[in-house]
């Protein structure tokens, strides 16, 4: 290369152009490790640069656990469990009292009001009145602790349990119904509460993510 202006290199100067120069920079040697061994996946002299990973799919998601009990599903468990248990308790302690108290009153020969009202209601326990007032308040402990088991025929049965108990008490109780409002309250409130919309959808909950066929 020769012009007006131009002046040679001097002799001996360095050159900037590698030797073999194809117009594309050779890759700089890889950075060393402590005892001369190279970066894993740095690409070596000479050697064409190695290609990223390709991404990841898209990562599916694992199995979803079951959604948090409502409070309501509690509650209805709570109004059954401790209803029962306080009338089975109660209405044990009325019978034992009838049965004591009639033979203290026979033992004096007091036949008064109060004897023949405790030894009326011991003699229709014995004859068979006993069977339902113990066998439904049984029979709703069990299907109460039953509906926490996210199985829905345990609501079905539970408030099965529930209209039956509305349904005999309305006719035991057919001469004073008053008896029987004050207790039917308790026993709808702790039925209705497993149909709220939370409840209903907590039951209706399937593993595979589906909601379960509508329960008519």
């Amino acid at each position: 290369m020769s012009g007006p202006g131009y002046a040679p290199p001097p002799q001996g100067a360095p050159h900037f152009e590698a030797p073999g120069w194809t117009g594309h920079p050779t890759p700089s040697a890889p950075p060393a490790l402590p005892g001369g061994q190279a970066f894993p996946g740095y690409p070596r002299a000479g050697q064409a640069p190695v290609p990223p990973p390709p991404l990841p799919g898209p990562v599916s998601a694992g199995p979803v656990g079951p959604p948090q009990r409502p409070a309501v599903i509690a509650l209805g468990c709570t109004l059954a469990v401790l209803g029962s248990l306080q009338w089975i308790c109660g209405l044990s302690l009325l019978w034992v009292t009838a049965t004591v108290g009639t033979g203290a009153f026979a033992e004096v020969n007091d036949n008064g009001a109060v004897f023949h009202i405790l030894n009326r209601f011991d003699a229709r326990m014995l004859d068979g009145l006993a069977v339902p007032l113990y066998l439904f308040p049984l029979a709703s402990l069990v299907t109460g602790f039953l509906v926490l088991s996210r199985r829905p025929w345990t609501r079905l049965a539970h408030s099965a349990v529930g209209l039956v108990v509305l349904a005999w008490a309305a006719w035991w109780l057919r001469d004073d119904l008053l008896w029987w409002f004050s207790a039917a309250w308790y026993i709808a409130v702790a039925c209705l509460v497993l149909w709220t919309p939370a409840a209903t959808a907590w039951y209706r909950w399937r593993a595979d993510g589906r909601d379960g066929h509508p329960i008519g």
